[in-house]
């Protein structure tokens, strides 16, 4: 999650917008049944990604280049086919007054039946790096995501499947959404081999390695879905974790704001008109810190959210129209 999602939106988000829930009265544990997922797979994603080894991951770096490397042969593993013929996806990107490259990796798994729909889940890879002396791990932003990605994947080669699934490890998030946003661009030139219009849900995994309040994993983009609360509700029966949808404000600041809309790699595809949905928690001590360590993951509360958001893959499409 990029830092420059940290703003000040004051009362007007909260009075207009309605970004603040009333709390749910249930009670939340971390009591989860579940049932597919491999734990010790899962941390060994995470704990790969945010080694020292690869340096944290900044975009444009060997560390990265090296991250690149792992999640190719994972999705290798998993069974995906590369998109369009390859895995790594370069685009350029304008920052700080100079061009820079960026690296998307991208695998599918073709429908079962022959489709033009599409189902996508996205987590950025990248982080913030090395500075001086202090290294930027990145374990839970966002090795969780994509060791949740990875695992969501492995579980849907031999499952049916009724539309395409997509999965989009993204590059260069934390400057800027890059990544997305070349993706995105590349569904909106003419005579693209994938148009917009056929992408029915963008699942987007950003920090959800570590529960928020109460057990908690946080929902945004409620808004896009008349039938949101049938789909949220199907999706606390999955393993009963509990959603909160929208994000609450940080702890001890009434008025400062994450701009959850965009906050991380789903609003590149909301302006595109994209229906979407974003996973994740809110910003914690070790957010942007060299602390945020794999040893910090609750692997449990992760494996709770991957089997959550694999049910939006296989979720009746009915409940995703507007």
């Amino acid at each position: 999650m990029p830092i420059v999602a940290l703003l000040t939106l004051g009362l007007l988000c909260l009075i207009l917008l309605g970004c603040a829930e009333t709390p749910e009265s249930q009670r939340c544990d971390d009591d989860y049944r579940l049932v597919w997922t491999d734990q010790a797979r899962l941390f060994s994603h995470v704990e790969t990604l945010s080694s020292d080894q690869f340096t944290g991951r900044k975009t444009g770096t060997d560390g990265a280049a090296q991250a690149r490397d792992y999640i190719v042969s994972q999705m290798r593993q998993a069974g995906l086919t590369p998109w369009q013929g390859h895995f790594n996806h370069d685009f350029e990107y304008d920052y700080q007054f100079g061009t820079r490259l960026g690296t998307n990796v991208i695998g599918i798994l073709p429908a079962s039946r022959p489709s033009d729909r599409w189902r996508v889940v996205a987590a950025h890879y990248d982080h913030l790096g090395k500075q001086g002396h202090k290294l930027y791990h990145g374990a839970d932003d966002n090795a969780s995501g994509v060791a949740a990605l990875l695992e969501i994947a492995t579980h849907s080669l031999s499952r049916a499947r009724d539309t395409n699934l997509m999965f989009i490890a993204t590059d260069a998030e934390e400057p800027g959404l890059y990544g997305s946003k070349a993706f995105v661009d590349g569904l909106l030139t003419p005579g693209a081999p994938l148009k917009a219009s056929q992408i029915e849900l963008m699942i987007n995994l950003d920090m959800i390695g570590r529960s928020a309040r109460n057990a908690r994993i946080y929902l945004e983009g409620r808004r896009g879905f008349s039938q949101f609360q049938q789909i949220k509700a199907q999706l606390e029966q999955t393993v009963d974790l509990c959603i909160r949808a929208n994000h609450p404000p940080e702890a001890g600041k009434t008025l400062q704001r994450v701009d959850w809309l965009r906050a991380s790699d789903h609003y590149p595809f909301h302006q595109a008109g994209i229906p979407w949905l974003y996973f994740g928690v809110p910003p914690h001590k070790d957010y942007h810190q060299p602390s945020d360590e794999a040893s910090k993951i609750d692997v449990n509360f992760l494996a709770a959210v991957t089997e959550t958001a694999y049910k939006l893959l296989i979720i009746d499409t009915y409940l995703l129209n507007n």
